[in-house]
Order: structure tokens, then C-alpha cells, then sequence
């Protein structure tokens, strides 16, 4: 396949082009796409508002550089899900917020308040994450921030106003430029999308891709065969071994006495046993990523896919059609491949993790897509155990099949937070903000 040619970052927004921005405020999706409206200005679209690990501090200000930049009205907003890293920003910039003009509201058929079945998953989920937090906050062990941070991103922070609840009331508080309840639309992959008026007459178009309504499919997190799971790419990961290291001999010989006291034995014992508070904790995390709402746009003849953090069950009803074997193969669905193939931006799922980007939609991206991830190292996970946040061996296969038009949030600074000098300057393809509270790009 030829290279795609690289877009001009010259070319200025309102000349039939579309800009697609990052807002870097930490661990967390803020996106503004902008296309040219018709009789002149922009139309804008957001997607998603949030932060929650590894805050920058900086969403404050950036919540008033998007305001002064859409001049507090707003075509569209997207809410892929339901996690504090996506949404927190709608409630601690509560004040903010309440000033705008927002013709429509898109979420995933799982925020329906007229679907029962939504409605008991959400609160299942919700009053899970109370329990874990207590249960994690009285056992106090070594290592459960990451777990206690899980359960919060399903809440929340109350004490600070960023109560995920508060977030939804003001989601779906807004009003439309005549003084009218915005309406709020609730969508599943396949469905018809209903686009503000001042976006079909701008010629933006949508496709709704996620999430599938089967909850067999919504309940699969992972797919082992189809992630990236070592910095090498093999497929599977390395045979634990049979026993720990402390029960290993070289040549076994008689002790004088005990290897393990008793009380030593029962630690072993002990430590070996599933963690089933982090197994809970990550299960709810996942099963929220997984409703996210997948939208494909179209614009001018570019595509730009928004993925939310959909994992493995998500992307499987879109790749393949449904679900397929935890180790088998399967033929992307032609509407896949042509989607992958032609696609011009996409938007790097939750955040750069192992199990949100399947190899299969790397492997199908047209050469030289752009893509973006919003992330911020050290949130999430472990290099060593190959669970680090953004996974090395995704960003690596990004790197490469994008031709290097990758660009990632920590790769400029805000503040007094430096970006990482390993990383490298951005790519031509893209523009930084003056003080690097965004990163943009035109096509």
C-alpha cells in the first residue's frame, strides 16, 4: 500500500479542514474536533472531559482555553463512558459548563435511564466500587493504590467535586442555543446517528461502531492472541513456573531443620491466593471501559475513529462480527477492513493500554494514520510484569504502521511538568499550544 501523504499543519482551520485537539492534562481523554461550519466559524465537537491519575493540575486552565476557543458553544458532546478520566472535568468545571450552548448530548445505550437492564448494570457497578473502596481503605496493603485508584475512577472524587455523578447531572443539564433541554441520545454499534443540524449542514458525518448490546460480548475484556502483551510481540505469554523460587533445590538434601517455620508456611500459603479485591476492582474498571460508545466521523473524504476505552468485547462485535475463540483466528469483516484501511486519525484507546488496541486493528491501519494517545506514564501497571500504561510493544507497532505520525500528551510539557525527553520532539504532522496545554491536528 503507498504511503499516505502528510498532511500540511499550515493549512488553518475553516479552510476545509478538520482539527482534531488534545487537551494534556494527565491521565485522561479531552478531545475538541472543529470543522468549518457553514457560512463561516467552526462547529465544534467534544469528546469527552476528564482526568483522574497523574493530574497535571492542569484542567482548569484548559477548560477556559476551550471555552474562549468555542465561545462556550458546543455542536456535539460525546461521553464515551462513564470513568472519571473521561468525565470528571464536566463536574469540576461544573460553572463553567453551565454557561454553554450544546445542540446535542451522545452517550452509550448504558447511560438509557428508560433501559432496565442499563440502569441495574450502572448501579451494580456503582455500588461495587463503594464496597471495594472501603474494603481496600481497611485492609491498607502495600501495592492496592492502584486498585483503590480503579474504584475511584468509577466514583469519582467527591470531596473534590468531581463526583462522577455530579458529572452526568451536568451532561445532562445542558441547554440548546434557543433555551431548549439539549437532547441526549443513547446509542449502540450499528445505530443510526441523529447529528446537530449546524454539523450535517457543515457535511460531517457519523457511524455509531460500539458497544454491542449482546453483555456476552461486552463481558469480554481480553483476548490474549490478538494483544500485545511482550515488548517483542510474541503472542503468548511465558509459562510461569510450576513453583517459586524458595522451593527450589539444586540437588535436595535432608534439612537440619525446617526450611519455613510455620508462621512462614502460612505466609506462602497466604500470598499465593488470588488477590480477589484487585481481581474485583479491575473486573469493574474493565466492564465500564467496555461500554464505551465507538463513533466513526467522516469529513471532506477523512475518516476519524474515536474509540473511547473499548476493549477486547467491543472491538471483537466490529472486527469479526461477534465473539471468536479466546485463542482463534478469524477474517476481519469486510466493513472492518475497509473502515482500518482508509482510516486517517485515530484516537489510541484507554489511554496506549495492552488490552484496548487488538493487533488485528494495528495490523489493518492505513499507513501513515495519524493517531494520538492521551496518557501519562506511571499511572497504571508495571513494565516489568508487561502491564505498563502506555503498553511499550502497542506504541512501538503504532509507531511504525503510522509512520511515525503518532503523537502522545507526555511529549509536551505543561507547567512545571516536563515532557519526556526520550520521547522525542512531536512530528511534523502535528502543533503543540504555546504552552503545551494542547497538541493539535489538522487534515
Amino acid at each position: 500500500m503507498a504511503n499516505a501523504p502528510r498532511p500540511s499543519p499550515a493549512a488553518a482551520p475553516g479552510s476545509g479542514k478538520v482539527r482534531i485537539r488534545m487537551y494534556r492534562v494527565g491521565f485522561g481523554d479531552f478531545f475538541l474536533m472543529s470543522v468549518p461550519r457553514k457560512g463561516g466559524g467552526l462547529a465544534h465537537v467534544l469528546i469527552d472531559c476528564g482526568v483522574h491519575a497523574k493530574d497535571l493540575g492542569a484542567m482548569p486552565e484548559a477548560l477556559k482555553l476551550m471555552q474562549a476557543e468555542t465561545g462556550g458553544e458546543l455542536a456535539l458532546v460525546i461521553m464515551t463512558h462513564r470513568h472519571a478520566d473521561h468525565i470528571s472535568g464536566f463536574a469540576t468545571g461544573k460553572a463553567i459548563f453551565g454557561g454553554f450552548k450544546v445542540e446535542r448530548v451522545w452517550m452509550s445505550w448504558f447511560e438509557d435511564p428508560t433501559d432496565g437492564k442499563a440502569k441495574q448494570i450502572q448501579a451494580g457497578l456503582t455500588a461495587a466500587a463503594e464496597r471495594l473502596q472501603a474494603a481496600l481503605a481497611a485492609r491498607a496493603a502495600p501495592g492496592d493504590d492502584q486498585y483503590a485508584a480503579m474504584a475511584s475512577n468509577i466514583l469519582g472524587v467527591a470531596g473534590a467535586g468531581g463526583s462522577n455523578q455530579v458529572a452526568l447531572s451536568v451532561l445532562h443539564g445542558f441547554r440548546t442555543p434557543d433555551g431548549k433541554s439539549t437532547p441526549v441520545d443513547y446509542y449502540s454499534a450499528g445505530q443510526p446517528a441523529q447529528l446537530p443540524q449546524s454539523l450535517i449542514d457543515a457535511g460531517l458525518t457519523a457511524q455509531i461502531l460500539g458497544p454491542p448490546t449482546d453483555l456476552a460480548l461486552v463481558a469480554q475484556m481480553d483476548n490474549k492472541a490478538h494483544q500485545y502483551l511482550t515488548a517483542e510481540g510474541d503472542d503468548a505469554e511465558p509459562a510461569a513456573p510450576p513453583f517459586a523460587r524458595a522451593y527450589v533445590e539444586p540437588a535436595y538434601r535432608e534439612p537440619r531443620k525446617p526450611l519455613f517455620s510455620a508462621r512462614e508456611v502460612e505466609k506462602h500459603i497466604a500470598d499465593s491466593q488470588p488477590d480477589m479485591l484487585a481481581a474485583a476492582a479491575q473486573s469493574a474498571d474493565n466492564a465500564i471501559n467496555n461500554q464505551s460508545l465507538v463513533v466513526l466521523f467522516g469529513y471532506a473524504g477523512k475518516t476519524m475513529l474515536f474509540c473511547g476505552d473499548a476493549q477486547w468485547g467491543n472491538w471483537a462485535n466490529f472486527l469479526f462480527g461477534g465473539p471468536i475463540g479466546a485463542s482463534g483466528t478469524a477474517q476481519l469483516t469486510p466493513k472492518a477492513k475497509g473502515i482500518l484501511g482508509s482510516l486517517d486519525f485515530l484516537k489510541v484507546g484507554h489511554h496506549g493500554s495492552t488490552n484496548a488496541t487488538p493487533r488485528d486493528v494495528v495490523a489493518a491501519l492505513k499507513l501513515g494514520c495519524c493517531a494520538m494517545c492521551s496518557t501519562e506514564p506511571g499511572a497504571y501497571g508495571c513494565a516489568k510484569k508487561g502491564t505498563e500504561v502506555p503498553r511499550t510493544a502497542l506504541l512501538a507497532a503504532l509507531e511504525k504502521q503510522t509512520q511515525g505520525h503518532l503523537a502522545r500528551a507526555d511529549q509536551v510539557a505543561v507547567a512545571n511538568t516536563p515532557a519526556d525527553p526520550a520521547l522525542g520532539a512531536l512530528d511534523a504532522a502535528f502543533t503543540a499550544g504555546p504552552s503545551g496545554q494542547f497538541i493539535d491536528y489538522l487534515l
